[in-house]
C-alpha cells in the first residue's frame, strides 16, 4: 500500500453524533460533535458524516490522503423496525417504542452511509469500513487520555450492544474486558427516567437540570428506599426490577413530582433522592468489582458526566488516580472508534502520545473576523499588545465576556476557548447571567475556573479537574469571596488549568487575581439555553447582540457593545 491512510471515526448512536480524524501515527488531529456545526442541540437523528461539516477538517488535515478507514462506534447496530426493540429497557416512558425505533433506524442509516460523503468530497474510493463494540469505543478514548497506563476502566451508560456496563483492565495501555452486565439493567436509563419524573426530558439532554436541582433538595430516606427497588447490584452486574415494580415506584413518587402550575423547584427533594440512589448503586458496583485503595480508575460513558457523584468517588474509595475524559458520552466514541481502527492496522506500533488536550475542534474563520473588523462598525481593540489588561479591567467592573479563541473544546463543557467568563465576586452575577444571557432557570449553577496550583486554597479534598468533571466542597472560609460560583450545597464543579493546558486562560486568571485578590473566574458555556456552544463568528455575534453579554474576545480582538 502506498500513500497516506487516515482514520475517520464516527459516533453513530442516533444522538450526539460526532466525527474525528486520526493519522497514521495514531495522533488525533480533529474531533467535534455535529451539533456544533449545525447549531442543533444533540443533533438527534442526524448522521455524523455531514458533508459541509466534514469538508473543512478534511481539507486541513487530510490533503495528502490516498486511503481512508471509516470506523463506527457500534459493532452491531440494534434492530430498528421490530416491535420488540424497546424490550431492552424496562417500561420507562422516555424509551417509548416510536422514539426507540427512530433512534435505531438512524443508527443503521449512519452505517449504510459510511464513506459515501467522504468519497464525494475527496474523490478517493479506497475506503474501508469497520464497526467496533460500543463500550470498547468508550474505553479506548478514555484510556487514550488517561495520565496512567495501568488501572481499571468502568463504562456506565444507557446501553451498549448487550448491556449498560462494561469493566476493563488496562495493562500497559492495552484494554482487556473483565466483566460486562447483560440485559436491561441500566444506571443511564434509570437517570433518564428520573429526569422525566422531575419534570424534564432526556431527549433534550436535561439530566444536567436534575443534578443542579438536587442541590436544593434533601434526600428523603423513604423515597431513596423506594427508588432502590428499581435496580440491584449482584455479582458486579446491574439487574432491573419487573415492569410492575417500576409502575409501583412511579405511582409512589407522584406527590413528589411538580404538579401543573407548580415551580420546578418543588421537585428538589425528588431530584436529591434520585441522585442519592444513583450514587449508592454506583458505589455498590465499584465495590463489587473490587476497585479500591491505591488503584487507578477511569470512569466513562454518559453516567461519568455526573459531577456530583464524581466528586465523592476518589475520597470514598481512596483511589490513587480517578480519570474522566473530556467527552465521556457518545460523542467521545467517534475518537475511540478511530483509535481502535488505527490499532487494528498497527498492532505492534508504539503507543501514540496520550490525548493531553481537549482542544480538538474547529477554529474561528479568520476571513470572518477580518470582515467583522472592516465592516461591522463595532468598538474593537487589538489584544496582542495590550495582553490581558483590557479583559481584566472589564471583568473587574462586573462585565460579562464571551471568549472564542483557539480550537474548540471536544465534549459538552466549555473549558475557556468557547466560554462566557465573569467575576465570581458579585452575589447577583449568577441571576444576571441566568436571566439576561443564558435564559435558563434561576437554580442552575455556574462553574469556577482556577489555577491548578490554587485548588487546595479553595476546596476541601482538592484534586485536578481539567474537564469540569468533579464537584467539590468549597472551604468554608472562602465561600463569601466567590458567591456567584457556590452552589446551594456549598460545592462547585470546578475546572483547573495549568500553563500547559491553557496558557491564555491561566494568565487571565493570574492577572484577575492580581487586580482583585481573587484568582477565580466564573466560567459557563458560550451559548444560550437550548442551543449548542457557538461554532462560528456569526454564532458568537448573535449571542452578543441578542443577550445581555457585554463583549466578546475573538482570537486577539476585543469586540465591545456600545
Amino acid at each position: 500500500m502506498t500513500g497516506k491512510r487516515y482514520y475517520i471515526g464516527l459516533g453513530v448512536s442516533g444522538h450526539d453524533p460526532a466525527f474525528s480524524i486520526v493519522n497514521e501515527s495514531g495522533e488525533v488531529l480533529f474531533a467535534e460533535a455535529t451539533e456544533r456545526f449545525l447549531q442543533d442541540k444533540r443533533a438527534l437523528g442526524i448522521l455524523p458524516d455531514h458533508m459541509a461539516h466534514l469538508a473543512g477538517p478534511l481539507a486541513d488535515c487530510c490533503a495528502d490522503a490516498t486511503h481512508f478507514t471509516v470506523a463506527t462506534s457500534w459493532l452491531n447496530p440494534k434492530p430498528g423496525d421490530d416491535a420488540a426493540a424497546p424490550s431492552d429497557h424496562p417500561p420507562l416512558e422516555p424509551f417509548d417504542p416510536v422514539t426507540t425505533r427512530w433512534l435505531r433506524h438512524q443508527q443503521r442509516n449512519a452505517l449504510l452511509s459510511v464513506g459515501v460523503n467522504l468519497s464525494m468530497l475527496t474523490g478517493i474510493d479506497a475506503i474501508e469500513s469497520h464497526g467496533f463494540d460500543h463500550h470498547l469505543c468508550h474505553a479506548a478514548f478514555a484510556s487514550a487520555s488517561a495520565p496512567f497506563s495501568d488501572g481499571h476502566c468502568l463504562v456506565l451508560d444507557g446501553e451498549g450492544e448487550v448491556g449498560s456496563m462494561s469493566a476493563f483492565v488496562l495493562e500497559n495501555n492495552r484494554l482487556r474486558r473483565h466483566k460486562r452486565s447483560w440485559g436491561p439493567g441500566s444506571l443511564g436509563s434509570y437517570y433518564a427516567w428520573l429526569t422525566l419524573q422531575c419534570g424534564f426530558h432526556w431527549l433534550k439532554g436535561e439530566e444536567w437540570k436534575v443534578m443542579g436541582l438536587a442541590a436544593f433538595g434533601t434526600p428523603q430516606e423513604d423515597v431513596v428506599n423506594e427508588l432502590q427497588r428499581l435496580l440491584s447490584i449482584e455479582g458486579g452486574k446491574i439487574h432491573t426490577a419487573a415492569p410492575n415494580v417500576w409502575r409501583q415506584v412511579s405511582s409512589f413518587l407522584k406527590p413528589f413530582r411538580p404538579a401543573p402550575g407548580q415551580p420546578i423547584e418543588s421537585a428538589a427533594d425528588l431530584a436529591a433522592s434520585g441522585q442519592e440512589a444513583f450514587a449508592r448503586w454506583t458505589c455498590q458496583l465499584i465495590a463489587h468489582l473490587g476497585y479500591g485503595p491505591g488503584s487507578n480508575l477511569i470512569l466513562t460513558g454518559g453516567c461519568a458526566l455526573n459531577s456530583s457523584l464524581n466528586g465523592c468517588l476518589k475520597q470514598e474509595f481512596d483511589f490513587d488516580r480517578l480519570h474522566i475524559p473530556c467527552a465521556p458520552a457518545d460523542d467521545g466514541n467517534a475518537v475511540g472508534a478511530a483509535l481502535l481502527a488505527w490499532r487494528a492496522d498497527h498492532p505492534a506500533a508504539p503507543d501514540p502520545k496520550p490525548i493531553s488536550s481537549p482542544y480538538l475542534g474547529s477554529r474561528c474563520d479568520p476571513l470572518h473576523i477580518d470582515k467583522l473588523n472592516q465592516w461591522s462598525g463595532l468598538s474593537r481593540s487589538d489584544l496582542r499588545a495590550a495582553g490581558h489588561g483590557p479583559v481584566v479591567d472589564l471583568l473587574a467592573q462586573g462585565k460579562v465576556i464571551g471568549v472564542m479563541r483557539g480550537r474548540a473544546e471536544f465534549g459538552p463543557r466549555s473549558l475557556g476557548n468557547r466560554s462566557i467568563l465573569a467575576s465570581p465576586q458579585s452575589p447577583g452575577m449568577k441571576d444576571r447571567i441566568n436571566q439576561r444571557i443564558k435564559g435558563r432557570e434561576a437554580y442552575r449553577p455556574f462553574a469556577p475556573v482556577l489555577r491548578q496550583e490554587d485548588v487546595a486554597n479553595w476546596f476541601e479534598n482538592p484534586q485536578e479537574s481539567p474537564y469540569m468533571s468533579f464537584a467539590l466542597r468549597w472551604r468554608a472560609d472562602r465561600v463569601d469571596q466567590v458567591p456567584a460560583v457556590v452552589h446551594e450545597n456549598q460545592t462547585g464543579r470546578l475546572q483547573t488549568v495549568t500553563p500547559e493546558s491553557n496558557a491564555w486562560l491561566h494568565g487571565l486568571i493570574s492577572a484577575f487575581g492580581e487586580a482583585t485578590g481573587v484568582a477565580v473566574l466564573l466560567n459557563t458555556s458560550f451559548n444560550i439555553m437550548g442551543k449548542p456552544i457557538v461554532h462560528s463568528v456569526e454564532d458568537a455575534l448573535g449571542v452578543l447582540f441578542t443577550t445581555g453579554l457585554d463583549a466578546i474576545v475573538l482570537e486577539d480582538h476585543l469586540i465591545m457593545k456600545s
